[in-house]
């Protein structure tokens, strides 16, 4: 049967959008078999209000109402779909009862087909798209232009959903309770100087918003180490509360632009015995859920026996990529700390008598504005001395670089003002004799120590015959030598001998690097020389993939295990990890991994001069 279609219909309106409507007969059989055949009037859903069209005179009734019929009697209900809230309903009067026919929008003023018997899903793609050509957010309110870093520029509204989400990065990268989301100060903050149609957030949902964020940032991490051929990892153990340690296990690898990345993997409860089979069992398990079990290139543990154990768990599990010779590497920070603490117990008389006398200057104001007048009239600057703390070795060296910088000011002015003693002076020549030796031992260990936590690609150029002269190892046979153990591991990382040997040989007759300073970067070299040797770049960046120390660089000078903070003690161990993870993994994505703590404390003693008036 042909169509004809009335151009001033509403169907005319149906076929422009690409909608076939029923034929005539079809319909009205349609309606016969589910309503009878009696009724000839349109059948009211009650959606809206009734409305009458007023005639010529402005009296209900008009030319549209004259065919009156039997009206419905069903109840009339509200439009509910928000919908209306950018769109007005349109009405005709057919039979003497009202039937939406269209519908108009508030923001273009088009009008389009909104049939009772219809949806609404066009409508609501139409106010969308409307409102943002006119820069209108979904509350109905004019929006904000956002900056972003790349100079482009986007609407910005507000959504409590996104609201939620940033509130939980918030609160792990910042270690914030819980309840911060429904704390009144910051409620009362962000509705008075930002946002007054914020929406608090109690703790519970929070709790249940970070377990949905960790389960998304998990899925992408997994799922980004794919495209990593090889990873090495690094474990600790870190201190809980009533025997409930917990095991981290952190995964360090190269991305496709030749960056040293790292990220912690887990952070699993072990509240079993600390045995070689207990932590094996961990690892392996974190392992398997990232897919990783198949590229591991090396482990660095420190040097306790259950490790050890463990090890001789994991090597036969883990050897599918290079096998287990070079799997099991020791803690270069762990060994420091011990040199480190070995040395202090045996200097321990000289460093009291250190921090004796700088508690001494520091105890009294007027002994303080003393030592400013005496340092003023010496034409030096005067400068405060702090403590060092116990259970961090590099305040102690902090503490003493900057004493014997400010040697002859310090020592006579506690030689005239400390009480004399039996046993003599508090400070002698020994004592700064002793205090040099000690600051250039300590100095050793620290700079090593820096290199070997970080985190970055710049460690490496620093690294102790690694940085320094990449194509000249050979010097120093306590390294990685070029002409022996990178042929070995290039035979074995290679099928084809020839193309291998030929490779190597054109890379042990290039010439050597001359020139390096401190921004020189080795992973930048390989990088820039992959395509002159395919199978040695590979080999090293497997190599330089494998960190020195198992701690990150704020636990690196620490004397003691590292614990984890009393406000997480509290939490559930899955909350714990959960935490944890997140703000590791927000910190890896803005590059400030372990920053914060080590600058605090070095500012803490580089910034200790008195200016102005202050005492």
């Amino acid at each position: 049967m042909e169509h004809r279609y009335d151009p001033t219909s509403t169907n005319h309106e149906l076929v422009l959008m690409g909608v076939v409507p029923d034929d005539k007969d079809d319909g009205e059989a349609g309606r016969d078999d589910l309503f009878g055949e009696t009724p000839d009037a349109p059948i009211d859903v009650g959606d809206g209000p009734e409305r009458v069209q007023p005639d010529a005179n402005g009296e209900p009734g008009g030319a549209a109402a004259t065919a009156s019929t039997t009206k419905s009697t069903g109840r009339k209900r509200k439009s509910t779909s928000p919908v209306w809230e950018d769109m007005d309903e349109i009405f005709e009067t057919v039979n003497g009862v009202q039937v939406r026919v269209a519908a108009r929008c508030h923001y273009c003023k088009k009008e389009l087909s909104a049939r009772s018997s219809g949806g609404t899903g066009h409508l609501s793609r139409h106010a969308e798209k409307c409102k943002l050509r006119h820069g209108i957010g979904r509350a109905g309110h004019q929006s904000m232009l956002r900056f972003n870093a790349d100079g482009t520029v986007i609407n910005w509204e507000y959504s409590a959903d996104v609201a939620r989400v940033q509130l939980c990065r918030l609160i792990a990268r910042l270690d914030l309770p819980l309840c911060f989301g429904e704390s009144e100060a910051f409620v009362v903050y962000i509705k008075t100087a930002h946002n007054p149609r914020h929406v608090n957030v109690s703790r519970q949902t929070t709790t249940r918003d970070i377990e949905k964020y960790f389960k998304e940032q998990h899925a992408k991490l997994a799922e980004r180490l794919k495209s990593v051929s090889c990873v090495a990892l690094t474990s600790d153990i870190w201190s809980g509360n009533a025997k409930e340690d917990y095991l981290s296990v952190v995964v360090h690898f190269i991305n496709s632009d030749w960056e040293l990345e790292k990220r912690i993997l887990a952070m699993r409860l072990i509240d079993c015995s600390h045995s070689g089979s207990n932590i094996a069992e961990r690892i392996s398990t974190v392992l398997g859920e990232y897919g990783l079990t198949d590229k591991v290139f090396s482990i660095t543990l420190d040097n306790a026996s259950s490790n050890t154990t463990a090890m001789d768990t994991l090597k036969p599990l883990l050897s599918g990529y290079v096998g287990p010779l070079l799997m099991h590497q020791r803690c270069g920070c762990h060994i420091i700390n011990l040199f480190v603490k070995s040395a202090f117990d045996v200097l321990k008389s000289y460093l009291d008598d250190f921090r004796t006398a700088i508690s001494f200057l520091n105890s009294s104001n007027q002994r303080i504005a003393a030592y400013k007048s005496f340092c003023i009239a010496m034409s030096v600057r005067p400068h405060k001395f702090g403590l060092d703390m116990d259970v961090k070795w590099n305040s102690t060296y902090l503490m003493l670089k900057h004493l014997i910088s400010y040697k002859s000011t310090f020592d006579v002015f506690i030689q005239t003002h400390y009480p004399q003693r039996k046993e003599g002076a508090l400070l002698t020549n020994d004592h700064w004799y002793v205090g040099e030796k000690i600051l250039e031992f300590l100095e050793r260990f620290y700079d090593s120590t820096v290199v070997t936590s970080g985190t970055g690609n710049s460690g490496l150029a620093n690294a102790p015959g690694l940085g320094a002269n990449p194509m000249n190892l050979s010097s120093n046979p306590s390294l990685l030598s070029r002409r022996t153990s990178a042929s070995a591991l290039l035979h074995a990382a290679s099928t084809n001998a020839g193309i291998a040997g030929t490779e190597l040989s054109s890379y042990l007759d290039s010439d050597t690097v001359q020139k390096f300073n401190d921004d020189f970067d080795i992973l930048d070299w390989w990088r820039d020389r992959k395509i002159t040797y395919p199978v040695l770049s590979i080999l090293a960046k497997d190599i330089l993939s494998v960190p020195v120390s198992t701690v990150s660089s704020e636990s690196a000078f620490s004397l003691v295990s590292r614990v984890i903070e009393e406000r997480r003690r509290r939490l559930a161990p899955s909350m714990v990890e959960m935490l944890s993870l997140v703000k590791d993994w927000e910190e890896a994505d803005a590059r400030t991994q372990h920053t914060a703590e080590n600058k605090a404390t070095l500012e803490a003693f580089e910034d200790m001069f008195f200016d102005g008036d202050q005492i």
